[in-house]
């Protein structure tokens, strides 16, 4: 198994995928880090979630991070542990921006990372909170 810093570089480089640096027109690049379908779970349970439905959803999402008056969040925090040869645990923090200024909104989430070797695919998706106002 990898060691801890090397499988950290890893999940970073994976989850730079999700950046608003990223061509949000590319979808097929995010779309290839998800399992299809995965599971997505919040505080009303969980569900299987084909891929082709979370991509054409991202654009709602948008609206809704607009609508709670936040901007694009950034990666601020990672801890992973491995679960076995294959699966990996992420939990991850983000800040969201606060358009009209103020302290960024904290936002959690955590993934269940299926590696093959090369590449991750979440298989599971938890966001630990709703965003504020939404």
């Amino acid at each position: 198994m990898p060691e801890t810093s090397t499988l950290d570089t890893r999940v970073r480089d994976f989850l730079a995928v999700f950046s608003p640096a990223t061509d949000p027109a590319d979808v097929g690049a995010l779309g290839a880090c998800f399992a299809d379908p995965f599971l997505l779970a919040d505080e009303t349970g969980a569900r299987p979630v084909p891929r082709a439905a979370f991509l054409a959803a991202l654009p709602r999402r948008t609206r809704l991070f607009a609508d709670a008056g936040l901007g694009p969040a950034t990666l601020t925090g990672l801890t992973c542990r491995r679960l076995d040869d294959r699966y990996v645990l992420a939990r991850t923090d983000w800040d969201a921006p606060r358009v009209a200024g103020g302290a960024p909104v904290r936002l959690a989430s955590s993934y269940l990372l299926h590696d093959d070797g090369d590449r991750f695919r979440v298989v599971l998706y938890l966001n630990h909170q709703g965003l504020p106002g939404a």
